[in-house]
């Protein structure tokens, strides 16, 4: 299974924020990985409030258990400084708060968050509050295309590093096409000699963006890959990017792109 090398979080003290450094930590710790902690702000005299910022998290990341916390505290725009980090680092895995996916006026502006998902090289982590106090279901999204595929391979070292049950989760018009896409997967990753209990869920619904948005709640965490997020497949509206915007649980949205 895939794992990541480091973990990047964003923090801004928000609730939001707070979950990721929590999902964040948590994972960097069971990874035995490197956590950059980065606090940006768009107020040049505003270092005061970083430090104040990054200084909760890095109390929160020691509880954890986190051995390494590399922190930076930059001014400047706070979307521009994570998507750049993630142009450096497009091996690690991104972890945000999800503020601005689910408001209009956000992604019409152009959140942090919003901006993330659609130019991030790296794999993005989307947390929100309450943190679970238990992560026992990874969602594990696939519709057997190649970037699928590449989604559920990551999203599997996820379940592992959180220690959750990863299920693989279709939509489908019928549960029969449904059960074919999932063997096929299956069959594809070799999953039958993973050494690794992996469940199966049939979503019967034409509309697969609706389904996976309506059953997330069940979830912990749904994985997704990030196909059609850009250009004019995300303005017409891609399965991905409505999930994106319309899933009320923790996201791993996956970048398929890279190798």
């Amino acid at each position: 299974m895939e794992s990541y090398p480091r973990v990047m979080v964003g923090t801004d003290g928000s609730d939001d924020a707070t979950a990721a450094v929590k999902v964040g930590g948590r994972i960097a710790a069971k990874l035995g990985v490197p956590l950059d902690l980065i606090a940006v702000w768009e107020d040049d005299n505003n270092d005061a409030w970083a430090v104040e910022v990054t200084t909760a998290a890095e109390a929160i990341l020691k509880d954890l258990g986190v051995k390494e916390v590399n922190t930076k505290r930059v001014s400047g725009d706070p979307a521009d400084q994570l998507v750049a980090y993630t142009n450096d680092n497009p091996q690690s895995l991104v972890v945000v708060g999800s503020t601005g996916l689910t408001k209009a006026s956000s992604r019409l502006v152009g959140s942090t968050s919003n901006r993330l998902s659609h130019h991030s090289i790296a794999d993005v982590l989307y947390a929100r509050e309450p943190v679970p106090s238990q992560w026992n279901f990874v969602a594990l999204a696939t519709d057997g295309s190649d970037t699928s595929l590449k989604a559920v391979q990551r999203g599997l070292g996820l379940a592992s590093a959180l220690g959750a049950t990863p299920r693989l989760v279709t939509a489908a018009k019928s549960h029969d096409d449904g059960a074919r896409v999932l063997a096929a997967t299956r069959a594809a990753l070799n999953l039958d000699s993973a050494g690794v209990e992996i469940e199966e869920e049939i979503l019967v619904d034409s509309q697969a963006a609706s389904a996976i948005i309506l059953q997330g709640w069940k979830y912990e965490i749904v994985v997704i890959g990030n196909k059609s997020m850009s250009g004019a497949a995300r303005l017409l509206g891609s399965i991905a990017n409505k999930i994106t915007h319309g899933l009320e649980t923790n996201l791993l949205l996956v970048n398929t792109t890279r190798s």
